[in-house]
């Protein structure tokens, strides 16, 4: 599989938003009522997701209490609720079969959802995702039913795409992603670190 996104959680989306264009992205909502994130795309590689929001906050309380695999899957939810805003996760992304053997790897421990968003351009954008209940892995998903990436696109800012996403994983867990990605722009670290992205003009998000 390959990088698909990183998440980027934002306390207040349309600070975020705001934020982001000041820095000379071009930034879309997912959708146009009612939206939960916005999207930096690039015409190739991974994008950026700034989330706002998962679950709603009682559900997902009541789903993260649960002793089973998909109750612990969602404590990453939780995690990212009660911590600071930033980058949070990354997504590794596939075809179907891809995805279907992934999610076989781990046993289908962990939360599967299939989610269904119309973006601002009006597209159904279809997708299964899976989250392993292991909330330090990264979690999957497959490819979206319409590419929503803009071609041949520069941001206002001179970024043409992400060069780079450093993501700090213990020792179990990086075992546990050996051979999953080697797309040569997911690089796994040695936890505890920070999480950076780098863009391909050398500038940095961490």
């Amino acid at each position: 599989m390959r990088t698909g996104h990183v998440i980027y959680w934002a306390q207040d989306l349309d600070a975020a938003v705001r934020d982001f264009r000041k820095r000379g992205f071009a930034v879309e909502y997912g959708s146009a009522r009612r939206p939960i994130n916005a999207l930096v795309y690039f015409s190739e590689g991974p994008y950026l997701e700034l989330l706002a929001r998962t679950l709603p906050t009682p559900l997902l309380r009541l789903a993260s209490a649960l002793p089973t695999a998909s109750g612990r899957a969602t404590r990453r939810f939780t995690s990212w609720e009660r911590g600071p805003e930033g980058l949070r996760a990354v997504c590794l992304e596939g075809g179907d079969a891809e995805f279907d053997e992934v999610v076989e790897r781990f046993g289908a421990r962990g939360l599967r959802v299939a989610p269904t968003r119309i973006d601002t351009h009006g597209r159904r954008l279809h997708y299964r995702v899976f989250f392993p209940e292991d909330p330090e892995m990264p979690f999957f998903m497959t490819r979206f039913s319409q590419d929503p990436r803009p071609r041949d696109f520069t941001h206002p800012n001179g970024a043409r795409a992400i060069a780079r996403v450093e993501a700090p994983l213990s020792d179990g867990a990086r075992v546990r992603m050996a051979g999953l990605c080697d797309d040569g722009v997911l690089a796994i670290q040695r936890a505890p670190g920070a999480m950076r992205v780098i863009f391909d003009d050398g500038t940095e998000l961490v």
